[in-house]
């Protein structure tokens, strides 16, 4: 038994509300026995008030959007992320700050801050997404702050002690990029003891997660009233683009077997999900980031023993087809998607259920476990 006195402090940041961060929350859970956990973030309860440093981010006030976008247009890149962690960041500074054995910084926003307010022997960034390319299809982002995240992205990898990031193929972006190496930490979701209910002659399927433009989720409005009578797509979003949450919630609406319901809590999602039949997420590639998308309610769908259905997207195909989880449509043009789905027997749709049962220890996050750890060792430990 380790001495609480000796064991290695590590600092877990993310510009988040960690509560509902699956990713911080795993990170937590995988680590908080062997160390000294402390987080930075907007919110958290799961740890201690002793060991949570609160970050606060100011508002856009018309001023701030003016100069840092003035900043990045000229270029001034250095002087645009002073503006960042001087003027929009807060960070506690009551808060007594130890010296961290290691930082974990996750997403590149919070990279900066790690170097500026902490002291740490060693700092890896956790990198959720193909920082350059989250949001290529913004205006604000391709044309304003991208070269800024490339700046970022070519000052701080040099100064990082390891990078880990979502799936293979972005990982093999930031290679090519940066001539980094990242690990790869999936977002598999955590195993639950569930079983594969039985397909009904109502064949139930749900969509969960964020109202996002940029998603296009009224595409798979449009697949659901293409389906025959046997089906149901519910959707279960949380509202963070208001406009588009409403747009979205009149389109369902009109249709006959669309249903909007309310969220549940992150850590009943799996389960509340068991009582579903499919799983879907149709993804247009409006980024590059979506082109490559591994998500965490792909996972929760394999945690939920539903069957899986996904457009043509490159990481989420290759799973459903290794491993015969479900379908991945050559199209994401709602007819096309529609008549795939059609054609499935209630007889296919039950065996899809009971491949993610069979995978379903294999397609979780206890499979990350061991990756984190022996990385978190190696960099604690030198």
């Amino acid at each position: 038994m380790i001495n609480p006195a000796e064991r290695k402090k590590i600092l877990i940041i993310s510009l988040t509300d960690q509560d509902s961060d699956p990713r911080i929350l795993r990170q937590i859970s995988f680590l908080k026995d062997p160390y000294d956990i402390y987080c930075c973030g907007l919110t958290n309860s799961v740890i201690g008030n002793d060991k949570f440093i609160k970050a606060g981010l100011k508002k856009n006030s018309v001023f701030s959007k003016i100069v840092i976008g003035t900043l990045k247009l000229m270029r001034l890149f250095s002087a645009a992320e002073k503006f960042f962690l001087n003027y929009k960041l807060s960070i506690d500074s009551e808060m007594e700050k130890p010296l961290f054995d290691l930082i974990i910084a996750n997403d590149m926003d919070t990279v900066p801050a790690a170097f500026r307010f902490f002291r740490s022997k060693k700092v890896m960034a956790d990198l959720h997404e193909f920082t350059q390319s989250e949001f290529d299809d913004r205006f604000y982002f391709r044309y304003i702050h991208k070269n800024y995240v490339i700046y970022e992205c070519r000052k701080y990898f040099p100064e990082l002690n390891a990078v880990t990031t979502v799936c293979r193929s972005i990982a093999d972006e930031y290679r090519k990029q940066y001539s980094v190496n990242p690990a790869v930490i999936t977002n598999a979701s955590e195993f639950e003891k569930l079983t594969p209910g039985g397909v009904g002659e109502k064949i139930r399927i749900i969509h969960h997660g964020a109202a996002i433009r940029s998603r296009k989720i009224e595409l798979m409005i449009e697949t659901a009233e293409l389906l025959d009578e046997r089906f149901t797509l519910d959707l279960m979003l949380i509202p963070n683009e208001p406009d588009y949450f409403s747009y979205l919630k009149d389109l369902a609406a009109e249709s006959t077997n669309v249903n909007m319901i309310d969220p549940v809590k992150y850590r009943n999602i799996v389960r509340f999900c068991n009582s579903y039949d499919i799983g879907i997420f149709i993804l247009p590639p409006t980024n590059l980031n979506y082109k490559y998308a591994l998500p965490n309610k792909f996972f929760e769908f394999i945690q939920s023993r539903l069957a899986v259905i996904t457009g043509p997207s490159e990481e989420m195909s290759d799973y459903i087809n290794r491993y015969e989880l479900g379908i991945s449509t050559d199209s994401f043009n709602p007819s096309q998607i529609a008549a795939e789905i059609n054609k499935l027997s209630k007889e296919q749709i039950y065996n899809y259920k009971l491949n993610s049962d069979k995978y379903a220890f294999e397609l979780s996050a206890e499979t990350n476990r061991k990756i984190l750890t022996d990385i978190v060792k190696n960099l604690t430990e030198k």
